[in-house]
């Protein structure tokens, strides 16, 4: 169910345990094999499909307009990438969760796929902000990320790389263009976060193995992110929020 294609009448008359879905995620380079829309084409899936699974299970959902926005400090020299400042999205999304308050409806569940420590700063910030106006929201995919919960480790594969490709594969492949190039493994150390990728010799806006992708582990990975947001949204429901590792909500002073 899309809030766009209801009259305010309808929205009005909507359950108040409605747990409504808001896509956010950037244009950004993603080397030179994937469109600069591959977060939020990969969040815009998982959205779609956890809504249809939580149906199943009797739980109804209402997507709000996806945000094509966000922090993008890593690859913002290259053409095609919009980055806007984490004070603004963090008003932006603070502004939206607040705005449901007045009728009531506090369930909201962030699909999220780019990592920018700046990005997961204004998100998490706006959802803390809006846990005083009485809303229960949560962004569960950069928790389990950063939980070390999504995916396994792999050395070198950070953006771009054989995980995002492999999903692009899976989800888009017809986006996919010549991912057969040469491996780009650089290791990243803790202050390398707040760099650019060209800093620290990733000309190519990726960094991993690209050509080691495929369909298969793409369909592997998006049915484990898949599960992660069905879980975090029932969870959300018996009022429980996953939370970002201690040390990181110090580390970005959320």
């Amino acid at each position: 169910m899309e809030l766009s294609k209801l009259s305010w009448k309808e929205i009005e008359k909507l359950p108040k345990d409605t747990i409504f879905f808001l896509t956010v995620s950037p244009m950004e380079a993603h080397g030179p094999h994937l469109p600069v829309a591959t977060d939020f084409i990969i969040s815009k899936k998982i959205e779609e499909e956890t809504a249809e699974e939580l149906k199943k299970r009797g739980i109804e959902s209402v997507s709000l307009p996806s945000l094509p926005l966000g922090v993008c400090k890593y690859a913002e020299n290259f053409p095609g990438t919009i980055s806007i400042s984490w004070k603004s999205l963090y008003k932006i999304l603070s502004d939206i969760l607040y705005s449901f308050t007045r009728h009531n409806f506090k369930y909201f569940l962030i699909f999220n796929f780019h990592m920018d420590l700046w990005h997961i700063k204004a998100i998490h910030k706006a959802i803390k902000k809006a846990t005083k106006h009485g809303i229960l929201a949560c962004e569960p995919i950069s928790v389990a990320y950063f939980r070390g919960e999504l995916f396994e480790e792999v050395d070198g594969e950070v953006h771009a790389d054989v995980k995002e490709t492999s999903l692009s594969l899976y989800l888009f492949p017809e986006m996919v263009r010549d991912y057969k190039i040469k491996p780009i493994k650089i290791k990243l150390g803790v202050f390398d976060a707040i760099k650019r990728f060209e800093d620290v010799g990733a000309e190519e806006a990726y960094i991993g193995n690209p050509a080691e992708a495929s369909k298969d582990f793409g369909k592997k990975l998006f049915e484990k992110v898949k599960k992660v947001c069905i879980d975090a949204a029932i969870s959300l429901k018996e009022g429980k929020m996953e939370q970002l590792p201690k040390k990181l909500k110090i580390l970005l002073r959320i």
